[in-house]
């Protein structure tokens, strides 16, 4: 059985004080999960999670910073021992940074780090064409990373190729995946890895021409409601934000995003 990397560090679910940190462990975990599950590069302790999780990607590779850091050259360091030079990776806080731009990486933007407490907003209504199918095993997982490919899209990741992020591994978890299916064909896409106290609600994508008929609203609540006890967090978009707060989200605050192409 897993235990959650919190644990192994002797960090108790009691010191995660607001929803703000549960986010941020909870992402963290998840990277931890994927890159232990599938055997690749990983950094881990109390103040910084680092995956090199697939060799293609835009926001595949990931860092979540889990403390204030004394020392930003020492994180991005750290960032370039695992997930090596050329390679693209994201970096994830929710503290201030300062200016990256000269050490060569791009700020992506400050998006909204979002939660919904348990019970409050009705489930939306779900099309009568559409149906929900959560990922058990190699063929589903094939479909669900294809759709999320090009319902993102992952420009980075055409022409898409099964097995660049994730395999079978790492299903059976922490981690579940939903896919939308229309007359037998994939529509949208999301995940939720249950860890630190909620629902990290992540890969929320709808093909090009699917959109607005409610499709990636109804899977994302199939994700946002993966342990209904729970509150759900994500990080939105600011175009897609009005759609999580028909679900219930309330904007908490705003995170720094950084790339390194």
């Amino acid at each position: 059985m897993r235990v959650a990397f919190w644990r192994q560090l002797s960090v108790t679910i009691t010191e995660f004080d607001t929803l703000t940190d549960r986010a941020a462990w909870s992402m963290a975990d998840r990277i931890v999960h994927h890159a232990t599950a599938v055997g690749r590069p990983l950094h881990h302790d109390r103040d910084l999670v680092i995956g090199w999780l697939g060799d293609r990607g835009m926001f595949i590779n990931a860092a979540v910073v889990l403390s204030p850091p004394e020392d930003w050259d020492a994180v991005l360091g750290a960032i370039g021992d695992v997930v090596p030079p050329g390679i693209a990776a994201t970096l994830t806080s929710p503290y201030d940074t300062p200016d990256l731009a000269e050490r060569g990486w791009h700020l992506v933007g400050y998006p909204p780090l979002m939660a919904r407490l348990p019970g409050g907003a009705a489930a939306p209504p779900i099309p009568a064409e559409l149906r929900i199918h959560e990922v058990v095993d190699q063929p589903g997982l094939e479909v669900f990373e294809r759709t999320l490919v090009d319902g993102f899209p992952l420009a980075d990741l055409q022409p898409y190729r099964w097995g660049r992020f994730y395999d079978e591994r790492v299903l059976g978890g922490p981690t579940r995946l939903w896919l939308g299916f229309v007359d037998g064909h994939p529509v949208a896409t999301a995940a939720a890895h249950v860890a630190a106290g909620v629902n990290c609600v992540e890969m929320v994508a709808t093909l090009e021409g699917r959109r607005g008929r409610g499709y990636g609203a109804a899977v994302t609540w199939a994700a946002t409601t993966a342990d209904p006890s729970l509150p759900a967090i994500l990080i939105a978009s600011d175009p897609g934000r009005p759609v999580y707060e028909r679900l219930g989200y309330t904007a908490l605050t705003r995170w720094t995003m950084w790339l390194r192409p």
